[in-house]
């Protein structure tokens, strides 16, 4: 059941507020709460590597101490993790929590986390991603800066609690040279802005730093000599001297921006070269966040179960990952009665176009978003053949195996 404003408000009266979860979802719900009048006193999170760093300003204190500390009833808790939601909300149950009282869950206020890819076209051609491993793609192109305001404008009217806007699904957004006023757009309307980029464009960093974006995600997949391995047409140099170039314009123009590293593990870089990024991050002050790297999109990986061939570049993937296929489909399939958590995925193209989800390459659900409400796009996605296929086979649940698998320490 939905949470709405004047719920919310209720709850929370004269009582310390706490978002957990300090990164991309909670950043927004807290955003959502801003735009709404409605105050934090902080974030917080079981990372310890988080812990005492900033969020909008806010500071992230540590989960289990902020609830073993404070007086329930002084406090609420919004859950807000995306992939670790029930596992949060179950120590919050353990440790006598009442949900409606004592916490709240993110996605009671809004279950959506929209993605506008406002870049149809990717400088790189990786092989674990669509753009390297796959033949078909859709058109080329990118959504100006007044399609975009329209595309927002409906996502504010139709969800009150708007987080965040991701700038990116398989696109490159740094390839758009209307960006910086995307981000503009974006924080006039009090949105948090995310985006996520390769790092080999040559142009337009200083340009979207002074535009103050909230969230820079990084992707990388090695160091030095491995780093061209999987992100194919990459150079490490310009991925270098960009790393170095925006941590220097972060601290002239925009120290509250965040960045975080994704650093996709394989067989081919989680030796030295894994602990030569880390200490990296460190020095320029970047979130490292490690991760085992998987075959994507799912189209492939729907292939494989059918007995169709893969791309020469999906093939060379699969030999470098770090929990075979075969293995991650049957640990996925064991976990399909879990809640799909692409249910809060809503991808929405720079033609306007909507994917069935953030998973998939080639399934369209909406052919205009200007011209479908939201609650129906997701009610012809959820009862649609393709989902529940999906669903039955346990795919919906395969990036998660991945996520959850602690591969190094």
């Amino acid at each position: 059941m939905k949470t709405n404003i004047k719920d919310i408000r209720k709850i929370i009266a004269g009582k310390q507020v706490y978002i957990w979860g300090a990164m991309i979802v909670g950043q927004g719900v807290c955003r959502a709460f801003e735009r709404c009048g409605i105050s934090i006193n902080a974030f917080i999170d079981s990372s310890e590597s988080l812990q005492g760093r900033k969020a909008l300003g806010y500071p992230i204190l540590s989960a289990q101490k902020t609830i073993n500390e404070n007086p329930f009833d002084e406090q609420v808790i919004i859950i807000s993790s995306g992939h670790y939601d029930l596992e949060i909300e179950q120590i919050c149950i353990e440790a006598g929590l009442m949900k409606g009282i004592h916490y709240v869950m993110s996605y009671d206020l809004n279950d959506v986390d929209p993605s506008i890819d406002i870049s149809g076209i990717c400088n790189l051609k990786c092989i674990s991603c669509p753009r390297g491993n796959m033949d078909e793609h859709s058109s080329v192109g990118f959504m100006s800066s007044e399609e975009y305001k329209s595309v927002l404008d409906k996502l504010l009217r139709e969800l009150p609690f708007l987080g965040s806007i991701q700038l990116y699904t398989w696109g490159e957004p740094l390839l758009n040279r209307e960006l910086p006023e995307i981000i503009r757009i974006t924080r006039d309307a009090k949105v948090l802005t995310a985006l996520s980029s390769n790092l080999n464009v040559k142009r337009g960093y200083k340009e979207v730093v002074e535009a103050k974006l909230d969230w820079f995600k990084i992707s990388a997949s090695g160091f030095d000599e491995s780093y061209e391995v999987t992100h194919t047409g990459g150079n490490w140099e310009v991925f270098l001297d960009n790393l170095y170039g925006l941590a220097n314009l972060r601290e002239r123009y925009h120290p509250d921006m965040q960045v975080v590293l994704n650093y996709h593990l394989y067989k081919h870089n989680i030796g030295d070269d894994y602990h030569r990024m880390e200490e990296l991050c460190e020095k320029l002050d970047f979130i490292f966040r490690p991760s085992p790297a998987y075959l994507y999109p799912l189209d492939n990986v729907r292939d494989y179960i059918d007995g169709r061939p893969l791309s020469e570049e999906a093939e060379k993937t699969l030999e470098l990952l770090l929990m075979g296929l075969d293995e991650g489909i049957e640990k996925a399939l064991k976990r399909k009665k879990n809640r799909c958590p692409e249910e809060r995925c809503l991808p929405i193209m720079w033609d306007r176009k909507v994917r069935f989800c953030g998973v998939y390459y080639k399934p369209y659900i909406c052919e205009d978003f200007l011209t479908a409400p939201v609650d129906e796009i997701l009610k012809n996605r959820i009862t649609s053949k393709f989902c529940q296929q999906c669903i039955e086979r346990g795919l919906h649940q395969f990036t998660g195996v991945y996520l959850a698998e602690k591969i190094l320490s």
